[in-house]
């Protein structure tokens, strides 16, 4: 992936730089394990996962490493259909696109979030907002408004990149409250950003919501690979159900 410069970050359209964006997060195909962290006023909960996301396929998959209580649930998704097999009780159940945006494992990411059934470049139409700092970092904002038949339930999502490097640093996501209104729901703060195959990848990601205070949702990136071949037998219910491949 070739960087641009300060000097040329400007020369970009806006669809491009969501593209960027969004390339630098996902690739055509994505591996990843990651830890995710979550923080309530009452208790702290932690667990371990690995995910593969084949855009290029419009699928997923994800399973649960730990705690051991999780240890083999899974998450596969084909298009616009998603799975969960639960291994306590051996059995395999749709989630309805109603739950899209459920608490994914009690965390404030939703299933969408995780198995990534929307897609920014293809579901939203893009325009600057603007620039500003973050921490000393030069940011370009964009607004993000929906396209009329995509099918997402964000009214309006504004999206800052580093204006050097295109890594996402914030993604604030909004509710349509009235016509033309619109009320903050949560916001997604990116930071740690290290170089990862020409990508300037975050390796921290907190998922903070408007509606409970002292709430919020960490995921620390530990390993990520991009653009390799997955095998297709990832992605399939009896790969879903053999709860030993979180081994």
């Amino acid at each position: 992936m070739t960087l641009a410069t300060t000097a040329s970050a400007g020369e970009w359209t806006a669809e491009e730089l969501v593209r960027r964006a969004e390339d630098i997060l996902r690739g055509s195909t994505a591996e990843m394990t990651a830890t995710m962290t979550v923080k309530t006023p009452r208790w702290t909960r932690e667990l371990k996962f690995h995910s593969w996301d084949d855009k290029s396929g419009d699928r997923s998959f994800v399973r649960i490493l730990s705690p051991r209580k999780d240890r083999g649930t899974g998450f596969l998704r084909q298009g616009l259909h998603l799975w969960t097999y639960l291994p306590r009780v051996e059995r395999v159940m749709r989630i309805p696109a109603s739950m899209m945006l459920q608490p994914w494992m009690g965390s404030d990411f939703t299933n969408d979030d995780l198995v990534r059934e929307s897609s920014f470049v293809e579901d939203y139409v893009p325009k600057r907002l603007g620039e500003m700092e973050l921490d000393g970092v030069p940011l370009v904002g964009l607004e993000l408004v929906p396209h009329e038949d995509a099918p997402v339930v964000w009214g309006r999502v504004e999206m800052w990149i580093e204006r050097e490097r295109f890594a996402p640093r914030l993604f604030i996501y909004f509710e349509e409250a009235d016509a033309g209104e619109f009320a903050k729901v949560r916001t997604l703060r990116f930071d740690k950003v290290r170089m990862v195959q020409g990508r300037p990848l975050p390796h921290f990601w907190e998922m903070i919501p408007e509606d409970k205070p002292d709430h919020r949702t960490t995921i620390v990136v530990e390993t990520m690979r991009f653009d390799e071949p997955l095998d297709d037998g990832l992605f399939t219910h009896e790969n879903l159900r053999r709860a030993e491949g979180a081994r």
